[in-house]
């Protein structure tokens, strides 16, 4: 649990799999990774960050005790505040702890109305005033209805975190990003136009063996710095699924490429890992960056759409016509026909239908198992 590096690791293993791995969950967690009743591996409270081990005995002892918590009042009434802090709250608020109590989304825990405090430290607050109200009535012998004088407070409304800040936030108190990743937005360039990873430069000489290597990455860090003589240079900081990398551009490379050294921006990066231009050292060259998200206007120029010829039935060839109605766009679209069977492939391009590589049009096509998908 507190090896990022192993995790991380695992967590990608799971992925290729095809085993589930859930975020933190109050109801669900135990202080370590374990398995849900759906056989799907739920991620430890004890590995967030600000979350101890007696915050985590304080929150699942009370739940195998009195059953599942409805709500963050309820969370904060029964859980021993003095076992979890306000720090554990919001980790585990951060992380994606709360997520299955309805009505109530992340941002809203860290929001505050006209300066006051967030709604976080109200909920916990909250929670104090009733366990010492509790305490007082046990105490008490015409204490019992002390508690019915405390209100909840009101949930304030305000927007959803954006995915990226979202994720963000997330990594901060995990290391790792759990509930999706800043990339899976670009999946369609990846699995299109990438043919390495950045993990692959863990090893420059074999990366060298590969030739041009196409990656795409998140910027996650960014320095501009002097060199002793005083020229300018740049350190990239590029992170992908599995693994991140520090680049160090120098020379008329750090004047073409500093436009692209912003901290957040995602890049598809070309390169070459070969000697360095003194000694017999390798170094990853880079020869080209753009903006990810402008990679399929530039890039793609036309769609295939690959099929068994016996699959082809009515529903799919109203969908085809549908498509040529709605997708108007640039990439022109071919059908192949595939006979397995006697090893024969019918090329068929269309005159008229063009299409535009939505999100939403790739979501269509990946609706049919048996059409496979490629774009030159």
């Amino acid at each position: 649990m507190n090896d990022i590096k192993k995790i991380t690791f695992f967590m990608e293993e799971c992925r290729r799999m095809g085993t589930t791995v859930l975020g933190p969950d109050i109801n669900e967690s135990t202080f370590k990774f374990a398995v849900n009743k759906n056989k799907e591996i739920r991620f430890g409270i004890g590995a967030l960050k600000g979350v101890g081990e007696g915050a985590v005995e304080a929150i699942v002892n009370e739940r195998k005790e009195n059953g599942k918590y409805e709500s963050i009042f309820d969370a904060t009434k029964r859980i021993n505040l003095r076992s979890a802090n306000k720090k554990a709250f919001e980790s585990l608020a951060l992380a994606g702890g709360f997520d299955s109590f309805e009505g109530i989304h992340r941002a809203q825990y860290f929001h505050s109305v006209d300066g006051s405090a967030p709604f976080i430290e109200k909920a916990i607050k909250y929670g104090a005033n009733h366990q010492e109200s509790e305490n007082s009535a046990q105490a008490s012998l015409f204490g019992g209805e002390s508690e019915v004088s405390i209100p909840e407070p009101e949930i304030p409304a305000c927007e959803e975190w954006g995915t990226m800040e979202k994720l963000s936030k997330e990594k901060d108190v995990v290391g790792i990003y759990l509930s999706g990743h800043p990339l899976d937005d670009f999946k369609f360039e990846i699995n299109s136009f990438c043919n390495a990873k950045i993990k692959d430069l863990q090893s420059l000489e074999i990366a060298s063996k590969k030739g041009e290597m196409r990656m795409a990455g998140i910027v996650t860090g960014v320095q501009h710095r002097m060199t002793k003589t005083g020229k300018p240079f740049g350190i990239l900081d590029f992170e992908g699924y599995e693994d991140s990398h520090s680049f160090f551009i120098f020379g008329d490379d750090y004047v073409k490429f500093k436009g692209y050294l912003n901290t957040g921006w995602f890049l598809f990066m070309k390169g070459k890992s070969q000697k360095r231009a003194w000694g017999d050292d390798l170094e990853f060259k880079i020869s080209s960056i753009e903006l990810l998200s402008e990679l399929r206007d530039k890039l793609a120029k036309s769609v295939t759409l690959k099929m068994e010829y016996d699959s082809v039935n009515e529903e799919m060839v109203d969908w085809l016509k549908e498509l040529g109605k709605e997708k108007l766009g640039k990439c022109t679209l071919s059908i192949a026909l595939v006979d397995r069977k006697n090893k024969n492939t019918v090329q068929l391009k269309s005159r008229e239908i063009k299409v535009n590589l939505t999100n939403s049009f790739i979501e269509e096509v990946e609706k049919w198992p048996n059409i496979e998908f490629k774009v030159n």
